[in-house]
């Protein structure tokens, strides 16, 4: 099985869970706490060793756990996770919850490429604009990158939008160079 196959599974049933209890929303902030300590590639390189014990694992994970609020049913899934020696998978788990949390609230992520970071204003309009089209909610991420020049590209819901000068730049020259 498919690694991203793999962590949708634990990741829906998760969900299933915060939504029977009515606290999945909860339950995406304190996997993003934990998450957030999986950056440090030392603790991943522990989880991904095999010299290191299920038992080992599980203390380091009792450890930052402490470090870091969660609720029991946040800890026995990440327990679970640890006895089936799936941890590994956890930044996937965790962009797997996501994406099915946010499509059972109606959300849609839109990930925004811009030249320099949206003044709030300019972020506020944009956001409206992709609610009216999508008809959803819709969360905005930014992400910079100083080599479109200007303009923004926009992926959501698996299609890309470019109104950035560059690919305007590149479109022009690919016509003047066929029309040559």
């Amino acid at each position: 099985m498919r690694e991203t196959t793999i962590a949708e599974r634990y990741a829906r049933a998760l969900l299933d869970i915060g939504v029977e209890r009515g606290n999945f929303e909860q339950l995406g902030r304190e996997l993003d706490r934990v998450s957030a300590l999986f950056k440090a590639e030392d603790l991943r390189e522990l989880f991904r060793n095999p010299k290191f014990t299920s038992d080992d694992r599980k203390q380091v994970m009792a450890e930052l756990l402490r470090r870091v609020m969660v609720s029991p049913v946040c800890r026995n899934f990440l327990f679970l996770l640890v006895d089936r020696d799936r941890i590994g998978l956890f930044v996937h788990v965790v962009e797997a919850y996501h994406r099915l949390s946010d499509r059972h609230a109606g959300r849609l992520r839109a990930q925004v490429t811009v030249p320099r970071r949206l003044s709030e204003p300019d972020a506020a309009r944009l956001k409206t604009v992709l609610q009216k089209v999508t008809g959803q909610t819709v969360i905005i991420e930014q992400i910079e990158d100083p080599e479109i020049i200007g303009g923004v590209i926009t992926r959501i819901d698996g299609k890309i939008y470019d109104g950035s000068v560059r690919a305007q730049l590149d479109a022009l020259r690919a016509g003047l160079m066929t029309g040559a």
